[in-house]
């Protein structure tokens, strides 16, 4: 491990903010996961932006260093879609939760799948909302017997993958904070893909969910198969729907295939550019 850039990242970070995680939270291994991708593909605090959501997830910006942004529940991927257009050579790097991702902002989460930017969601994936004492999130139940029936019990549970390749994600990929180096190998990958890039990372609660917990996941998790072709949109299907059968978890890229587009033009924000207008018409609005 190159300590010398994860100092870097560290730096600056963890001084400021103590970390307020639950002891044994599942985000420590993500935050771990972030850091050795970052410092293995020697990025730059000035060139990445973290966009955290609301939620314990969303904390994960205030223990890096370099520039971050703390919006609204469920907000993450707009703020992250708006940097992107304005500087399109800007790495940016959204970090959310599922209730923050599947619930108040999944329709953020469906129509940037379909548009595609250059940026990863990297979403804790723990099926409660942690940060409001544990109610259940829209991926709560996995493993667990759908038997539930009336409208006032929770509806079946959303599947971010299947839910990712229906939106036309170009990169979906699966993870397990429990397994540092493997999640730290999605984020790299996910980085380097250009386009639209999402990570669904199974982050266990150790205070709310005390079903789904470490050794619940080791017990069923499986690396995608090295003969599964990751390009082949209905292989993914295929083995997500597979891996479901057998009551396993895939861990891995299940689907990678980027899609043609015409290079991004970045949004006229810099001084030089507006050196030359007038705003005095626009403010005069505002008197």
């Amino acid at each position: 491990m190159n300590t010398k850039g994860i100092k870097l990242w560290e730096e600056n970070a963890v001084p400021k903010h103590r970390i307020q995680w639950c002891p044994g939270c599942g985000d420590f291994g993500v935050l771990a996961a972030l850091k050795q991708a970052l410092t293995e593909l020697e990025v730059m605090p000035h060139e990445l932006l973290l966009v955290g959501g609301i939620g314990c997830s969303g904390q994960i910006r205030n223990y890096l260093n370099g520039n971050a942004f703390h919006g609204t529940h469920g907000g993450a991927l707009a703020y992250g879609l708006g940097a992107k257009m304005a500087n399109p050579d800007l790495k940016v790097i959204c970090l959310a939760g599922d209730g923050d991702t599947f619930a108040i902002g999944v329709e953020n989460f469906v129509h940037v799948c379909r548009r595609d930017p250059d940026m990863v969601l990297l979403v804790m994936n723990n099926g409660v909302y942690g940060l409001t004492k544990g109610q259940d999130s829209p991926t709560a139940g996995l493993g667990q017997p759908d038997e539930r029936g009336s409208r006032e019990e929770h509806p079946p549970m959303v599947d971010a993958l299947l839910l990712a390749l229906a939106s036309e994600a170009t990169f979906v990929a699966q993870s397990f904070s429990g397994d540092v180096k493997h999640t730290a190998r999605m984020i790299v990958e996910a980085i380097q893909h250009p386009g639209f890039a999402f990570i669904n990372d199974f982050s266990p609660c150790v205070t709310y969910n005390r079903f789904n917990t470490y050794d619940w996941f080791r017990e069923r998790v499986e690396h995608v198969p090295e003969d599964h072709d990751p390009s082949d949109r209905d292989a993914a299907w295929r083995l997500v729907r597979e891996f479901a059968r057998r009551g396993k978890i895939p861990l891995g890229v299940v689907y990678r295939n980027p899609r043609p587009k015409r290079p991004q033009r970045r949004l006229p924000l810099w001084e030089d550019e507006l050196s030359g207008v007038d705003l005095e018409p626009v403010l005069a609005t505002y008197r």
